[in-house]
């Protein structure tokens, strides 16, 4: 970016400070609605080494792997590198569980489900099978059925990288004017109304973009580190003092291994579908009944296949993909000779993928039993500044994440029925220190799902942004991310932050 005097600036009913998930589709939902968009990237239109340093973290409480590996600032954001998996968050994800602290939304799920249904096409599925019953009917298999859990798919974005799926509204809408390298530091601002963004480059070159309303779609980790920067000594959003509390992720564990009872009716089950184009991946939930009786957070499971064949056959995949995508100069010599090296695994799973619609597992897998939890909505884990600053000039971020007992109580409560609902089709061996909160707890990984920090509540008392996503205490300042989450339940977080987008759009029109 070049710095631009303000007067040769196009003047912008919305400003979108953030290129990726959120910002894209906020951006495409304006444009159809007739607004004028300005687009603020603080990376460049694909990933830097330079651009991510102002991501590099202080890490205090247990290692979190996502502050540095599952955040990209370019064009396009994380889902320039994410698997783009859906699902929407349960109904009860909504609601306030009594044996949940914090737990529940101030709307109900009702609320977003035209926006969800909005979201899918924005997410390349309009034509993919959105019942799940419908899926099992089209491959001409039964349903499963389990005591306890419940069944279910995520479908997965075709073209995840929404720089590529929306690279028209990107490239070429002349509503919309997109500025990479313009990396928001402050704002500037008149009482409770923002009046611009100040920028700045790498090479330190600034510049104030100007717009009727902002909305901030930094992402989770980021949004609070920007809104908690000392320059803004005031804070009116921060009332309420929960700025950066309450962190949360979606602990993922390898809490069980499975011994299949028999082998064709176990894939069958749980083998990942490739079915007119979409990839669905079945999964198992703990009832909403269960959780209730036995007090646990809402928690899920997939399953897992490790061992040497399956590295081998995901590394064939994607240089096939390479090569039938027209991409074959991106293909080394090494992944060219591994191709003819192992072509009968890869006609093995051609044959899979292609008459059977499933994804190809190799006999002798180890099949682990994933389980993935949402955190206590009051979770201990915060994120503060560090004393240090960025290539910027900024405060680094601080995390200090935490996985607390009743985290790992209700991964085991799933353990315990998942012996007994999965009894008549495989063996489930828990995983040996699940007995033990210390040695369990070293093996719970974050899930790279950043949320929380800046709660949506009714009143400023008891969160950041309101109803509508607008900063409590400021007129035309919004935040759209994760972080506005008050619990998570287990679901990936991108589908219902797609909805709030489309749901911010709406809020933002008629204004």
């Amino acid at each position: 970016m070049q710095g631009l005097p303000e007067s040769t600036m196009q003047p912008a009913d919305v400003c979108i400070v953030g290129a990726g998930a959120a910002g894209i589709v906020l951006a495409v939902e304006l444009v159809r609605q007739g607004k004028r968009v300005l687009m603020l990237e603080g990376g460049g239109p694909g990933i830097e080494d330079a651009s991510q340093e102002p991501y590099r973290s202080e890490i205090t409480g247990l290692p979190h792997n996502g502050v540095h590996i599952g955040r990209f600032r370019a064009k396009g954001g994380t889902t320039t590198r994410w698997g783009g998996q859906i699902l929407e968050l349960d109904d009860a994800d909504f609601t306030a569980r009594e044996w949940v602290p914090g737990s529940g939304w101030p709307f109900p799920k009702q609320e977003l489900a035209p926006y969800y249904a909005r979201a899918i096409a924005l997410e390349g599925l309009a034509r993919a099978t959105l019942s799940d019953e419908a899926v099992w009917r089209e491959l001409n298999l039964q349903s499963p059925f389990f005591t306890e859990l419940e069944p279910f798919f995520s479908r997965w974005c075709p073209e995840p990288d929404f720089s590529r799926l929306h690279r028209n509204l990107l490239e070429n809408s002349s509503q919309v004017d997109l500025w990479l390298h313009a990396n928001a530091i402050a704002l500037v601002r008149e009482g409770p109304k923002i009046l611009g963004v100040k920028t700045r480059t790498l090479s330190g070159i600034e510049t104030i973009f100007r717009a009727d309303r902002f909305v901030f779609a930094l992402g989770g980790i980021e949004s609070c580190r920007f809104f908690l920067q000392p320059e803004e000594a005031e804070k009116p959003w921060n009332r309420s003092g929960l700025l950066g509390r309450h962190f949360q992720d979606h602990i993922i564990a390898p809490a069980a291994t499975l011994e299949p009872l028999n082998a064709a009716t176990f894939h069958n089950i749980f083998d990942n579908i490739f079915h007119r184009g979409f990839k669905y991946q079945p999964k198992l939930r703990l009832s909403p009944s269960v959780q209730a009786q036995q007090r646990t957070l809402n928690v899920a499971a997939m399953i897992l296949y490790k061992g040497d064949t399956e590295a081998i056959a995901g590394q064939l995949k994607i240089t096939a993909r390479k090569l039938l995508g027209g991409k074959w100069r991106q293909a080394s010599s090494s992944e060219l000779f591994a191709l003819l090296r192992h072509s009968p695994l890869l006609a093995r799973q051609i044959y899979r993928y292609s008459v059977k619609h499933r994804a190809y597992v190799a006999p002798r897998s180890r099949i682990e039993l994933g389980v993935h939890t949402e955190q206590d909505p009051l979770s201990r884990s915060s994120i503060t500044l560090s004393e240090t600053r960025d290539s910027l000039g900024m405060l680094r971020t601080r995390l200090d994440w935490h996985v607390s007992n009743n985290e790992i109580d209700s991964i085991r409560a799933f353990v315990k029925v998942a012996q007994r609902s999965l009894s008549s089709i495989a063996r489930v061996v828990p995983d040996p220190d699940l007995d033990s909160y210390d040695r369990f707890r070293l093996k719970c990984g974050d899930n790279y799902h950043h949320m929380g920090g800046m709660r949506v509540s009714s009143s400023p008392s008891d969160g950041v942004v309101d109803l509508n996503l607008r900063l409590h205490g400021m007129e035309n300042g919004y935040v759209c991310s994760a972080a506005v989450y008050p619990n998570s339940g287990f679901s990936n977080p991108t589908h219902t932050l797609l909805a709030l987008a489309v749901r911010l759009a709406d809020h933002l029109s008629p204004i």
